[in-house]
């Protein structure tokens, strides 16, 4: 894996992948994700097994496999557009963004908080600011760094599950892990040198 977070291509291909509605999607955004391992994943032979796969897992009609949405694993109650929605979509007004599927896909589908957190690393890239830096450690380290775990053990167990979809899903949560230890190295560089005033 290309050590270097800002240039890797990863996290949008991987956000890319699970936003995708079709098996064109999957499959550009699947090949996407080889391209910025520089190492070939595994032939898919079928890309419709892969969209029927997907479908099934986390957009229905049926009760879904393996939810894309942080409530699922959050909340008590694993039900979207409850507490943990408004707060991410609190996050996403922090940094000025408005989803383009406001009222239609809750703001807490992975696909959209994988997007916020890339926003949040170029913001970081070019200098951002300490709120901005304080939210990232927020969103990524403590929000999605709690959910992503287990939607990636959900879809490893799933039924349903596609070989391309879970190694899709299991590089989703290694990239969520390594912006996490990059975030708080980051992080602790920045108490060592006396803080942001410092």
């Amino acid at each position: 894996m290309n050590p270097d977070p800002i240039t890797n291509p990863l996290g949008p291909a991987l956000r890319d992948f699970f936003i995708s509605s079709d098996a064109s999607g999957h499959k550009r955004a699947y090949l996407q994700i080889s391209e910025a391992l520089q190492n070939p994943l595994p032939r898919v032979n079928d890309w419709r097994q892969v969209e029927y796969a997907f479908t099934r897992l986390f957009v229905g009609p049926k009760s879904l496999e393996a939810p894309p949405f942080a409530s699922v694993y959050l909340e008590n109650e694993p039900l979207v557009m409850g507490p943990t929605t408004m707060m991410v979509r609190s996050v996403y007004e922090m940094m000025g963004l408005v989803s383009p599927w406001k009222n239609a896909l809750p703001e807490d589908h992975v696909s959209l908080e994988l997007d916020a957190a890339l926003v949040l690393e170029k913001a970081a890239e070019q200098g951002g600011s300490a709120e901005l830096d304080e939210l990232r450690q927020f969103f990524v380290c403590r929000h999605m760094a709690a959910w992503i775990p287990a939607f990636v053990k959900r879809v490893s167990r799933a039924e349903s599950a596609h070989p391309a979809i879970v190694r899709a899903a299991a590089l989703a949560g290694q990239w969520v892990e390594n912006q996490a230890v990059l975030i708080n190295t980051q992080r602790n560089q920045h108490l060592k040198q006396g803080g942001w005033n410092g």
